[in-house]
């Protein structure tokens, strides 16, 4: 049986669904969609901020154990002063994820919660072995280190299988395949002034949007969860928000420009010939 094999049950745990339900509208709630949703999702840094984070008290817990095992006496301040340091880290990495989480529903919002439980649970185990350390019970220490890995372990998993099995955080048009090549969408007359349009360019979808006599052209799919952006609004500044999640898009370009998205929208370049609206994937 693969690990795979021991995670899929955990997803239709409906139980947690109340308690996830109430934490994710809290969540919402404090962070909010502005500059603070962007800064926790990695919008600055165009890449997820969670994953990045988790190396901190990953290394330094990991690190202290090993000590804990391996390092005799001498090493007990060494081990306690990477404790230290794992917990202090775990408070970032833990906002972030709750960010991102946040945006999850169903069987992602499960194993996000218990994701977030073990590594709870592994903190406590943590800190335990770091008192139980200054007191000088050593051997008491290495037993909680020992727990407290292997709670993250396990835990380190689950948020794997939310990336990798999931799909979680991943870029949801990263795999699609617009076209290259000229491709008729629309015809000219179609595209009303100002008012979202969602074309198909050979079976991939894309927002038209016309604007002071100009056509722009982004991916309609949201590269943060998928969203449709045809049903967003546009702002005075040419920007899509995402009906879903609140992420911003700039219609000339695709760029983000508020979180949650950390990866910009595929753009295209747009012609009109022979009265009809003609569009192929711009170069990055």
């Amino acid at each position: 049986m693969a690990l795979r094999d021991l995670v899929r049950p955990l997803e239709g745990i409906e139980l947690f669904d109340p308690v996830g339900d109430w934490l994710g509208d809290t969540v919402h709630r404090l962070v909010g969609n502005g500059a603070v949703k962007s800064a926790l999702s990695g919008t600055w840094l165009g890449h997820s901020l969670h994953p990045v984070l988790t190396d901190l008290p990953i290394g330094f817990l990991s690190s202290a154990t090993v000590l804990d095992l391996f390092g005799g006496e001498d090493a007990a301040g060494a081990a306690d002063a990477l404790t230290v340091l794992g917990l202090v880290s775990v408070a970032p990495t833990a906002a972030a994820g709750a960010s991102d989480w946040a945006d999850t529903s169903g069987a992602d919002r499960r194993l996000g919660l218990i994701h977030a439980l073990a590594n709870a649970g592994s903190s406590v185990l943590f800190a335990a072995a770091l008192v139980s350390r200054r007191g000088r019970y050593r051997r008491t220490a290495h037993l909680f280190s020992i727990a407290g890995i292997g709670v993250l372990s396990a835990s380190g998993y689950i948020g794997g299988h939310l990336v990798y099995g999931r799909g979680m955080g991943v870029d949801h048009t990263v795999f699609d395949d617009p076209p290259t090549e000229w491709t008729r969408v629309a015809r000219d007359d179609d595209v009303a002034a100002d008012t979202p349009l969602l074309v198909s360019a050979s079976g991939y979808g894309v927002l038209l949007y016309r604007h002071a006599g100009v056509v722009h052209a982004i991916a309609n799919r949201c590269t943060h969860a998928g969203g449709p952006l045809n049903e967003g609004q546009v702002d005075d500044e040419l920007c899509v928000t995402c009906p879903w999640h609140g992420s911003q898009f700039r219609l000339a370009d695709g760029a983000v420009t508020r979180g949650p998205a950390t990866a910009p929208q595929p753009a295209f370049t747009v012609r009109i010939r022979d009265a009809n609206v003609e569009v192929r994937r711009r170069e990055a």
